[in-house]
């Protein structure tokens, strides 16, 4: 005699197979998350910052940058088909910045020679801080720079207490991920492009060439110019932390000779843990906050924050 199977209601499985991917998904949704987040970031889809909410606990804030976001078509209340890319710029008229103190315009001295970290010739730069503007006390990061009237030479220093738990596993190509800085140059607000040299404490880096569009806050990255000068770079540790040295051709920004009283315009950028990762921090020369604009997240990209460094003898 046969026993009666009873059968699982299809409904029953359904709810119980979505019971089961909620759970699975509730466990690994930071780690999703954070690879798809990543992923986009690398094609400059979205923007990323890292915002602290009101419990203490961090998430990724992220601004969507598509293509499509720049030339799309929307509907205002009265029915009229409004450009979005017309909105966009009138938003970019009126950016709203965190009041905080300005850097310090940062000088470059004038030398004829690959400087030494201890020439007394030589100014520190004004302190890097967190992309909104505030002070971070836990690591300091220490940048010299000097020139020849051809090559742009910055010392860096980036102290830290545990080197050993610094990011270095990227590739060249993904050196910004690493514990790396970041140095954005253009020549002036005319300008039609401008370069991005990176390099991991490791010693790996590479270069970025943009072409800069409507929007003040990301550009297009194209192929190097065939004129193109490759930089020289090196990464070292010392005692207290790392330290990184460029030498880089100004002529790559159209710039054949340089000289007293002469400017361009910078951003350095201090990836202390990389960039990504839970305890990632974002240090900037010139906080996007203060410089550009304090809704639109924690863009190194942001044109407007790239401010000038004059060429000038150290007192």
């Amino acid at each position: 005699m046969k026993k009666d199977i009873q059968k699982i209601p299809g409904n029953v499985f359904f709810v119980t197979l979505f019971l089961i991917f909620m759970v699975i998904f509730s466990y690994f949704r930071l780690t999703i998350a954070k690879y798809a987040v990543s992923l986009l970031a690398m094609t400059h889809e979205i923007l990323l910052s890292t915002k602290k909410t009101g419990s203490g606990e961090f998430r990724p804030a992220m601004q969507i940058v598509t293509g499509n976001k720049f030339t799309a078509n929307q509907k205002n209340k009265s029915g009229k088909t409004v450009s979005t890319s017309k909105k966009l710029d009138d938003r970019f008229k009126n950016p709203v910045t965190a009041k905080l103190p300005k850097t310090k315009t940062p000088t470059i001295s004038p030398g004829e020679y690959f400087p030494e970290w201890n020439d007394p010739g030589l100014a520190l730069f004004t302190p890097l801080r967190k992309y909104d503007g505030t002070i971070w006390r836990k690591e300091k990061t220490e940048i010299k720079g000097s020139t020849d009237g051809k090559k742009l030479y910055l010392i860096c220093r980036f102290y830290d207490k545990e080197p050993d738990e610094a990011v270095t596993t990227n590739s060249a190509a993904n050196a910004w991920k690493d514990d790396s800085i970041e140095v954005f140059l253009m020549n002036n607000r005319k300008s039609k492009n401008y370069y991005q040299y990176i390099v991991s404490v490791t010693g790996k880096g590479a270069t970025l060439y943009y072409k800069n569009t409507k929007a003040p806050n990301r550009g297009t990255n194209t192929t190097l110019p065939k004129d193109f000068m490759k930089p020289r770079y090196s990464a070292d540790d010392f005692d207290g932390g790392f330290e990184i040295e460029l030498a880089i051709d100004l002529s790559n920004i159209g710039i054949n000779k340089i000289k007293q009283s002469d400017s361009f315009l910078m951003q350095i950028t201090r990836n202390y843990r990389g960039q990504g990762y839970g305890n990632s921090v974002n240090l900037q020369l010139f906080p996007v906050y203060i410089y550009a604009d304090n809704r639109m997240g924690a863009s190194n990209h942001d044109r407007r924050a790239f401010q000038k460094v004059v060429v000038k003898k150290s007192k």
